[in-house]
């Protein structure tokens, strides 16, 4: 099986220390990993050509070809490697210059601990996707999104100690139409605001940084596609039907008194969880547009002619996507699973399970697409992980349950 092989990882580096360095505290990692350390953009290609990598970490700033500009001819010649670039924090204009290239964005030092958990979160992908020509074919895709620059700062500014409410709201601010869109969902009825507000900061005071987060990734999203073809993809129905799966899974995830931790990451992965559609959508816009009325024609689910078109469906494609950009593993799950959950191996309440029902639901009440069959409840699922009578009760939690 693919997924039992040793994960293979370039370190591109043109510090000398550095690469001495690297190998002794990676040492641990090496029964997991096949690890491969060179001093230049130029080495690395050269090994690249003849050493298939599932992950390359390059350094910015190096003489000759620069980290960005090595990591461009990494994508273009070998899309299947997941690409990870580290930089100190003050060469932040260069750090946003590469957000079309880059998976995920580390600094510089970068402690250990943070180095291999990024690795592994962006190789978590070949278990979610297998078969490699899968991803290979997603990751050809002319129209993959990047990571909106706006997200990548409030990355960074969450990492900085010194950052505050203020410096979040500013960074916020920089995006007017972003700002316009998460005042809106901050005032509406999900969150019970006490009294209308206009005020950034005062938005994100009282809703936390990690839900604005959320805001901000799939807001930032979804305006990548605003003016493009999406194959009879309607783009505000598809931010709607999203919204309301992010208050319902949240909902069912407060009914289930699961952590915060479980409740933020149902409201992301609800946010998020169809973002597949859109990169589907964006890059076969006529073959999509036949997906749909051939689903409407035949009564079937949606996803069962993306399977028989693509060979794979909707939520393959997000939870690839944000798996490159390294999302929490339960945000990742449940993007990737939430028509299938039963692929999970845990046999407990998670995001998961909260997003699987909350997009059922919430289509079974009202349905996105006019004629298309909604998905369907996997029971086997709820029994297997003890919540075969929790549906009834789910089902009154949404009556009560506003869009965010």
């Amino acid at each position: 099986m693919e997924d039992q092989r040793k994960l293979s990882v370039l370190f591109v580096d043109d510090e000398p220390a550095l690469l001495e360095l690297l190998p002794r505290l990676l040492a641990d990692m090496s029964e997991h990993w096949h690890m491969e350390f060179v001093g230049s953009a130029e080495q690395g290609l050269e090994l690249m050509a003849h050493v298939a990598f599932d992950v390359v970490v390059s350094d910015l700033n190096m003489p000759g070809m620069r980290g960005n500009e090595f990591l461009t001819e990494v994508r273009e010649r070998y899309p299947l490697s997941a690409r990870i670039i580290y930089s100190s924090y003050s060469d932040q204009r260069s750090i946003l210059e590469c957000v079309g290239v880059i998976h995920q964005f580390l600094p510089k030092p970068c402690p250990t601990e943070l180095l291999k958990a990024t690795i592994q979160r962006a190789a978590m992908i070949r278990s979610l996707l297998p078969n490699p020509a899968i991803r290979e074919k997603i990751s050809k895709m002319e129209r993959i999104p990047s990571m909106p620059t706006l997200y990548l700062e409030l990355i960074r500014k969450l990492q900085s100690q010194d950052s505050s409410i203020d410096d979040i709201a500013k960074t916020v601010a920089q995006d007017i139409g972003m700002t316009a869109q998460i005042l809106k969902i901050v005032n509406s009825a999900f969150f019970g605001l006490p009294h209308p507000t206009s005020n950034i900061a005062e938005a994100i005071s009282f809703i936390g940084v990690e839900t604005v987060k959320h805001l901000v990734l799939a807001a930032g999203i979804f305006r990548q596609f605003e003016s493009r073809k999406l194959g009879g993809l309607s783009l505000e129905t598809l931010w709607q039907h999203s919204s309301r799966a992010a208050g319902a899974a949240k909902a069912i995830a407060k009914s289930e008194r699961a952590g915060r931790q479980v409740i933020e990451d149902a409201m992301a992965a609800g946010l998020l969880h169809d973002v597949g559609k859109l990169v589907l959508a964006s890059n076969y816009p006529d073959q999509y547009e036949e997906i749909g009325r051939q689903a409407q024609a035949k009564q079937v689910e949606w996803l069962v002619e993306e399977r028989e078109v693509f060979g794979f469906e909707h939520a393959d494609v997000g939870g690839y996507l944000l798996g490159l950009w390294g999302l929490p593993p339960p945000v990742v799950e449940a993007v990737a699973f939430h028509h299938f959950p039963t692929k999970s191996e845990r046999a407990s309440f998670t995001a998961l399970t909260a997003v699987h029902a909350a997009n059922v639901l919430v289509q079974t009440q009202r349905p996105t697409h006019g004629g298309i069959v909604p998905p369907q409840i996997d029971l086997l699922y709820l029994a297997k992980i003890g919540r075969t009578d929790a549906l009834d009760r789910w089902r009154d939690e949404l009556n009560e349950a506003p869009a965010i």
